[in-house]
């Protein structure tokens, strides 16, 4: 059965991996561009959690020591990716008896969601998912996609909508908003993924006074 791509805002949640390996490396670099609070627990750590713990200025904690059941009190998600099957089986289980949501990395059965491959360009998130069948098609589709997005496309996102509130201001109609936006990303994508404000309030004007004529 295929998953369904909840978008969720990670800031300031609390995450718990289970793990000081590669895997659990993996994990901490794609969660870090969604800014969540990162606990690593583990008897020790791959070098590189090391550095990215220094890097990444309080956000990410290591605590070297065994998982203890306690340590699932207060975390939102967890992340188990140790080496041993069965420990990471038991925090499956601890975590669905408590409805916490638990990632198993590279076991499906035991997870209550899924990383998908992922592309990120600033606000723009494009996540892709094949259900946990094939990671191949999934890393191929992230390739075609991340291809196919323009450059400065996640720049011009942003721009736009700092204009949301002018366009709604100014606009009453939601069929000449469409129209708006639509050609703001048309000629955004042409100006090399830039849209100026000045330059949205000339094109409100000229569409109002398109529709109007």
């Amino acid at each position: 059965m295929a998953y369904f791509p909840f978008f969720v805002d990670l800031e300031d949640k609390k995450c718990l991996i289970v793990g000081g390996g590669t895997v659990s490396y993996r994990k901490v670099e794609v969660l870090m561009d969604y800014c969540p609070q990162i606990t690593v627990v583990a008897p020790k750590f791959y070098p590189e959690l090391k550095r990215l713990q220094k890097e990444w200025r309080g956000n990410l904690k290591l605590e070297e020591r065994e998982f203890k059941e306690s340590d699932l009190e207060d975390p939102d998600f967890v992340v188990a990716g140790t080496s041993d099957e069965a420990l990471n089986k038991h925090i499956s289980d601890l975590c669905r008896a408590r409805k916490i949501p638990i990632n198993v990395v590279d076991v499906q059965e035991e997870c209550s969601f899924i990383f998908p491959a992922l592309i990120k360009e600033k606000h723009i998130t494009v996540a892709i998912s094949t259900g946990g069948h094939s990671p191949t098609i999934a890393k191929y589709l992230k390739d075609k996609f991340k291809e196919a997005i323009p450059d400065g496309f996640g720049d011009l996102a942003e721009q736009l909508g700092s204009y949301r509130d002018l366009v709604k201001e100014k606009v009453d109609l939601i069929s000449i908003r469409t129209d708006i936006f639509k050609t703001m990303v048309e000629e955004g994508i042409q100006q090399g993924g830039v849209f100026t404000r000045e330059q949205a309030e000339e094109l409100i004007e000229r569409k109002l006074a398109e529709h109007e004529r």
